[in-house]
This record gives C-alpha cells, sequence and structure tokens, in this order.
C-alpha cells in the first residue's frame, strides 16, 4: 500500500523535526476523530491517513540508542499501532476490508522493520511485540481466533511443563 498523502517536502519537514512531527500527528488524530462523530468519514478518513503517515515518520526518525526506557519512543510506536488500529476500524466501518487489512499489514512491517533499532532495549521491544500481537488479533476472524488461542494455550502448556 504505502501511499503518500503527505507533499514531499512536509514530509521531509517533519522528519527533521520531529517534536513538531508528534504535534502535527495528534492535530490530525483529534481532527479525524471530530470529523468521524460529526458523520463526515471522507473526512475522518483523509485526516487519519495523514495521522497514521505522520506517525509513521516520527516512528522512523533516527534516534540515539539507549539501553534506558524512553517514553518518546514508547508513545510514538502506541501511536503508530494506535492509528493504525483506528484507520482499521474507519475503513472496516465503510467496507472497505482490503483497504482495512493492508493497513494491518503496513503496521506489522513496520514494526518489525524497526524492531532492530531497539534490540538493547527489552522495554520497547516487549511493546512492539505486545502491538504486534494486537494487530494480529483485530486480523483474524472469531473462528480463527479461536484456532489461535487454543493452539497458543497448547504451546504455553507444553512450554511450562517441560521447565
Amino acid at each position: 500500500m504505502n501511499t503518500q498523502r503527505l507533499c514531499p517536502v512536509y514530509r521531509k519537514w517533519l522528519q527533521l523535526n520531529p517534536t513538531d512531527a508528534r504535534e502535527h500527528r495528534f492535530s490530525m488524530q483529534l481532527e479525524s476523530q471530530q470529523a468521524h462523530q460529526q458523520g463526515k468519514p471522507n473526512s475522518a478518513l483523509a485526516k487519519g491517513y495523514q495521522a497514521f503517515e505522520t506517525a509513521r515518520i516520527v516512528l522512523t526518525v533516527l534516534q540515539p540508542v539507549s539501553y534506558e526506557k524512553n517514553p518518546s519512543v514508547e508513545q510514538d510506536i502506541l501511536a503508530f499501532g494506535t492509528m493504525g488500529m483506528y484507520l482499521y476500524a474507519l475503513l472496516n466501518k465503510m467496507h472497505k476490508k482490503r483497504e482495512a487489512h493492508n493497513i494491518l499489514q503496513e503496521c506489522q512491517q513496520q514494526l518489525i522493520a524497526i524492531w532492530p533499532l531497539h534490540a538493547t532495549n527489552p522495554s520497547v521491544c516487549r511493546l512492539i511485540s505486545a502491538v504486534q500481537y494486537t494487530l494480529e488479533q483485530a486480523n483474524i476472524t472469531p473462528r480463527q481466533r479461536s484456532a489461535h488461542n487454543h493452539i497458543h494455550n497448547q504451546h504455553h502448556a507444553l512450554s511450562t511443563t517441560a521447565h
């Protein structure tokens, strides 16, 4: 998918100014939610995509490697996952199932791509893993979820008895 909804010059500016990009992301999130509440799904979707793209930009901005907890990195990961889930819900509500599925896949792929950047920080890796799991759960049907949970529970039972 990976469609760009922001102008290239503005994208570059956001990359160079991550603090301003975070503010832009938050602003677009609010505007998207307001449009959704006002019954303007197309406007909500457009603003949601802008917030999602901005969240992706912030997520991929080079940050210093740290062994300590960095709340902004964790907030960026949560914001990206949240925007992906929000877009997924909007698109499903608009009966755009394929596009909704593509958003979740794009989120998962992006999280996999940034994982190595945070390999030295276990709390960030756990957060990425939790967001990945949530995205996976959103993307499967109730029947698939039941089978997945059954297999997961069996694996968990086997691994706990093995120790």
